[in-house]
Formats: structure tokens, C-alpha cells, sequence
């Protein structure tokens, strides 16, 4: 039922199971309900559009909890942080949804193009592969933040102070249409949808990003690979072959490079909206948990940690991908320089008796090559914002202005109060 790509070989992170278990992972085409009327494919297809209406029902309770305490800046921060987060996540999972098409054909492009397998005769694989540790880190943060706000409500509960019938907590802030704590019954009902749909949103962050993370990896190794091919560009070729052997060489690498960056536009166009959003929500969550690290008084310890794993996650999360579209963007442009330096002056040119210079033909190629690798292949949020490390200190210095303006607000109202 799941589209199963061509080479068996290739191995996604564990994290993408989350992507098929939230039902965003992309079907064969003949699993399709309204090709087939494959019941798997309508039972998953229904589970999707369930988990999708989980998040956004929970942030609705989310919403209506923080438009009824605007005025009180330390509950809405809080408040915030979760819902913000949440609205994400969810634009993710209907992108997701919406564009499983693109989805699967920009995975199966991965597959024939940039995959590198572990069995390949070079380092790069192993190099990317190392690579990808950075997202185990960032998913195990993410996965302790979730916990901890499905458990430590749990934890207040049983070893907390004595809780009123009618005032036990959940997972976050929420008002609902109905008496939740009406029954025991609601209550655990109501606990565990608004849980699940919190793992939702976590699970599809760190997937997504994993998986974005994956794709930018393995695009920045066959760059590695072509700079590889491009310095034995002239490598081996006798007098009489030269020409026709280099032409041959030069061909092959000036197809691998434009399919390299046929497939860099593709995930750009794919994961841009989710990019966009990303980019633009992440100072204000990273703005909101510091100030409650920093404001926060009467807290349970247990929020104390849960804020900290919260803001190291966001910073994780930010980073890592910033990082990775900085590296695409170094790699990219390198090219420019192999290609210069790959002894394009002659054959042999460092036997003097020998020297065999290269044929205009050859050259006019690899200069016209240069000036194409001069323009760096990035991942851009609609073009607003590139994926680098100069938009994370971008990011990183609009959420400390951010900061600034919240607590100097914060401490003129106390003064008042005072």
C-alpha cells in the first residue's frame, strides 16, 4: 500500500515511521482509493483526515483558552507556546496531505539521482550518515518535551497538592464546549484525545524535519561526488583520445550536476510553504519560552524543566536545518573552484615536454559551467527567507527584540500593580 521506492537499498531515518503511523506518507499509485477502491487505502486515508481534525480541535480549545486570558501576559506566553506550535504543525500535516503526489515523486527522484548506498566505494555515505546524528538529537529532545507534557499534568495529579473535582489539569491550557471534568470518564477521554494530538504535532515535526534534513544530506554528498569526478576530469587521457575522452567525462558530469540541482529546486518548491511558516513562527516560540524561564514564579519544577527542554528543542530544530541549508549552499558553490582548479590549462601541464592544452571546444564548456556554479543552490522559505546559518542569527536576534519588548512591558505592568 505505501509507495515502496525503486532501489530496496535505500534505508530512510526511523523517524519517517511517524510520517506513515499520522498517515502523511505517500500511497502507490494503484492503492489509490478512487483508482482501486483499495479499503486499506480508505481506511488510512480516513485515519489521516482523523489525526489532521485531532490537531486542529485541540487548538481550537487551545485558541479559546488564549483569546479569554489576553490580558494576563504571563498565562498568554505560556499559552502560546503550545498553540503556535501546534498551528504549525498542523499547516504540515494538510501540506502533507494535500501534496502526496509531489510527496512521492520527490522520493522516488531522491531514489534514482542523489541516494548514495552504504556499499559505494567512498566515504561521502559515511559521511552522511554521520550527518544525520544531529536529528537523533533533536528528535529525542522533542520526544522528552512531548512526554512531559502528557505526564507531568499525570505526576501534579497523584503527587501534587490535593486538585478540586472540577479543576484537574491537561496536557495544556484549553477551554472546551463541554464540562470535561464533568466524570471521570470525560476526563480521561479528553486527556487522551488532546494527548494524541500533541503527539501528533510533535511526531511531525521532528519527522519532517528529519526527512528534509535526509534529502539536504545526501544532495550535499553528491556534490562531493561530482567536485570527486571533476578533479579527475583530465585524468588518463592520451594525445590522440584527449578530446573525445574529456568531452565524454565533461558531459556526463555537466548531467549529474544539472539533475543535482533539478532535484535542489524540486525540494524547494515541495517544502517551501512548510519553510515559510517555520521560519516566521520560530521567533516568536523562542521569544515566549525564554520569558517564561525568565518570568515565570510559583512554577512547578517539573515546568521549569519542560521550558528548558522546549527552548533547546526549538533552537535544535532551528539550527539543524539552517545548518544543512548552509552546507547545500557551501557545496554548491565550491563547484565553481573544483572546476577552476581541475587543471583545465592543458593534459599534461606539468610536463613540460608534454604539454597538451585543451581544446577551446572544452574549455568554453567548463567556463560556461563555472558561471552557473557561481549562483549557490539554496532551500528558500517562498523566497522571503534562505535556509542558512545568517537567517538562524536573523531569527536568533528578532526573538531577543522580541524578548525585550515582552519583559519591558511585563515589568512596567508590575511597577503599576506595585
Amino acid at each position: 500500500m505505501f509507495y515502496s521506492y525503486p532501489y530496496k537499498a535505500l534505508s530512510f531515518p526511523i523517524q519517517c515511521v511517524w510520517l506513515k503511523l499520522n498517515g502523511s506518507w505517500p500511497l502507490t499509485e494503484s492503492s489509490r482509493p478512487w483508482r482501486s477502491q483499495s479499503f486499506l487505502a480508505t481506511a488510512y486515508n480516513v485515519w489521516a483526515w482523523y489525526v489532521i481534525a485531532s490537531v486542529g480541535i485541540t487548538i481550537s480549545y487551545q485558541t479559546a483558552f488564549l483569546l479569554n486570558n489576553l490580558s494576563d501576559i504571563i498565562i498568554t506566553t505560556e499559552n502560546c507556546c503550545t498553540t503556535f506550535m501546534g498551528v504549525l504543525n498542523f499547516v504540515r500535516l494538510i501540506h502533507l496531505r494535500l501534496n502526496q503526489s509531489k510527496f512521492r515523486q520527490l522520493i522516488e527522484n531522491f531514489s534514482y539521482e542523489i541516494w548514495i548506498p552504504d556499499s559505494s566505494k567512498n566515504n561521502v555515505a559515511a559521511e552522511c550518515r554521520r550527518r544525520m546524528v544531529t536529528f537523533s538529537i533533536m528528535t529525542s529532545l522533542l520526544s522528552c518535551l512531548i512526554l512531559m507534557y502528557c505526564v507531568l499534568p499525570l505526576v501534579e495529579i497523584f503527587f501534587g497538592p490535593a486538585y478540586d473535582a472540577q479543576n484537574k489539569p491537561f496536557p495544556y491550557k484549553m477551554i472546551f464546549p463541554y464540562d470535561a471534568q464533568s466524570s471521570w470518564i470525560r476526563y480521561v477521554m479528553t486527556y487522551i484525545f488532546t494527548s494524541f494530538a500533541g503527539i501528533c504535532v510533535v511526531t511531525t515535526l521532528f519527522a519532517e524535519d528529519t526527512i528534509l534534513g535526509f534529502f539536504i544530506t545526501y544532495t550535499c554528498g553528491q556534490f562531493q561526488l561530482l567536485h570527486q569526478r571533476i578533479a579527475g576530469l583530465f585524468a588518463g587521457s592520451n594525445a590522440e583520445l584527449a578530446e573525445n575522452i574529456q568531452l565524454e567525462r565533461l558531459k556526463c558530469i555537466v548531467e549529474k550536476h544539472n539533475n543535482i540541482i533539478s532535484f535542489a529546486k524540486r525540494l524547494e518548491d515541495f517544502f517551501n510553504p512548510i519553510l515559510l511558516a517555520n521560519l516566521m513562527i520560530s521567533s516568536v516560540l523562542i521569544c515566549m519560552v525564554g520569558f517564561q524561564i525568565i518570568t515565570g514564579k510559583n512554577m512547578f519544577i517539573g515546568d521549569y524543566v519542560k521550558f528548558i527542554i522546549y527552548i533547546s528543542s526549538a533552537l535544535s530544530q532551528l539550527y539543524v536545518l539552517c545548518e544543512n541549508g548552509d552546507a547545500l549552499i557551501k557545496q554548491s558553490t565550491l563547484t565553481a573552484q573544483i572546476l577552476y582548479e581541475c587543471q583545465w590549462e592543458g593534459s599534461d601541464r606539468f610536463e613540460i615536454h608534454s604539454f597538451t592544452p585543451t581544446s577551446k571546444r572544452i574549455r568554453n564548456q567548463i567556463w560556461f559551467m563555472i558561471l552557473c556554479s557561481q549562483q549557490p543552490v539554496r532551500i528558500t522559505a517562498f523566497k522571503f527567507s534562505t535556509l542558512s546559518l545568517q537567517s538562524f542569527t536573523a531569527i536568533l536576534s528578532t526573538s531577543i527584540s522580541y524578548f525585550t519588548l515582552l519583559r519591558s512591558v511585563y515589568f512596567d505592568d508590575e511597577k503599576k500593580l506595585d
